[in-house]
């Protein structure tokens, strides 16, 4: 795919398709949207051209959720749009041996099956020490038992992937995902309260109680699902829920510069330096953000994708911040109500703020232990 059609592409969908919607604001992504998302191929845009998908790579798929978002202005649909790329890229694709692929990736790609992820646990999160869902091997089978929480797509998934627990080797847990079907005995979708943002991506939380699913449901490499697909996973959620976070910017920052023309503020030099100010920093994230796609599609994971992600957290932060005191100090009032895109877009920042103050902290470790200069 040409750099720059996926672009167009998302942008004409989410002009066309969304910004005349009404039914956006629920918790629920109407059916007829995402059924559209992958007749248009968006839905299968980062799947492989053998199994029925567009085959681009991550720095093709974050210029793509810019443009949708700042179209469309939907940093949920957005969410769950990169949830579902995410999915088929990293554990599908990545992971699945050839009968998997062939039995789902093509379904993904078409919209006729979505993706979520079960990681995250009430009360621990995803911090792996804490995660206590556990897979035990009896007789050929996973007898799966815990719960989970935060299930992004959950509520329409057809398939989950499960993280569990398949024993501990030298005091640190070993995890092993695994393929589960939704009409699996003893999985339980449990509604929870709607969160009030990121509308209209869906989210659930999940009981597995004795859980039983064939050998051949094991994704990827038994007792190593941390390292070869949780950690990879979430590198390329957030590289690509940056892509989310420039795209509203990029949207809040037109925004302003129409209400500063229309009240006859545009020739202040005040107006003009804070408004470059954004659109500065704003593109100092475009750039480290692509850099860290790049360096995904080159190596995957690892610390070169770490680093550039730790880099581009901190300007991030410097561009949301830069946008609010452009309203301010223009004297406009900016909208971060419940349910607005400066909300949602405060709320998405606010999810990857653990694992970049991680990233940090073993940058900052290796040079305090002499390993690299600073």
């Amino acid at each position: 795919m040409p750099p720059g059609k996926l672009a167009k592409q998302a942008a004409r969908f989410a002009d066309r398709e969304l910004v005349a919607r009404t039914d956006l604001a629920g918790e629920t992504i109407p059916r007829d949207i995402w059924e559209r998302m992958g007749k248009r191929g968006l839905l299968g845009c980062g799947i492989p051209t053998l199994y029925g998908g567009g085959g681009a790579s991550f720095s093709e798929l974050l210029p793509a959720l810019e443009a949708f978002v700042g179209a469309g202005a939907s940093p949920g649909l957005a969410l769950s749009w990169f949830v579902q790329l995410v999915a088929g890229k990293i554990l599908i694709e990545g992971a699945a041996d050839g009968r998997r692929k062939k039995e789902l990736l093509p379904e993904m790609a078409a919209g006729r099956l979505t993706v979520s992820i079960a990681l995250s646990e009430p009360g621990a999160g995803s911090d792996p020490r804490r995660i206590a869902t556990k897979a035990v091997k009896r007789a050929g089978v996973y007898v799966v038992d815990g719960q989970k929480a935060w299930l992004t797509n959950g509520p329409m998934a057809d398939r989950f992937v499960v993280f569990a627990v398949e024993g501990e080797r030298e005091g640190r847990k070993r995890f092993t995902a695994l393929i589960v079907p939704r009409e699996t005995p003893g999985l339980t979708l449990v509604e929870t309260p709607p969160l009030g943002f990121l509308r209209p991506a869906p989210h659930c939380s999940m009981r597995l109680e004795s859980c039983a699913v064939p050998e051949s449901a094991v994704l990827g490499r038994r007792g190593h699902a941390w390292e070869d697909l949780s950690k990879p996973f979430r590198m390329a959620e957030d590289a690509l829920l940056a892509g989310v976070l420039l795209g509203g910017t990029a949207r809040e920052l037109a925004l302003l510069a129409d209400r500063v023309r229309a009240g006859g503020m545009g020739a202040g030099a005040e107006a003009k330096e804070r408004i470059g100010a954004v659109a500065a920093l704003l593109s100092a994230a475009r750039g480290l953000s692509l850099e860290a796609a790049k360096a995904i599609d080159d190596s995957g994971a690892g610390t070169v994708v770490e680093r550039r992600l730790a880099a581009v957290h901190p300007v991030l932060e410097a561009m949301l911040a830069a946008l609010g005191a452009a309203y301010a100090g223009i004297g406009l009032e900016r909208a971060c109500g419940p349910g607005t895109l400066g909300d949602d877009m405060n709320r998405l920042f606010g999810l990857g703020g653990q694992a970049a103050r991680a990233r940090r902290k073993k940058w900052g470790e290796a040079i305090l232990i002499g390993k690299e200069r600073s």
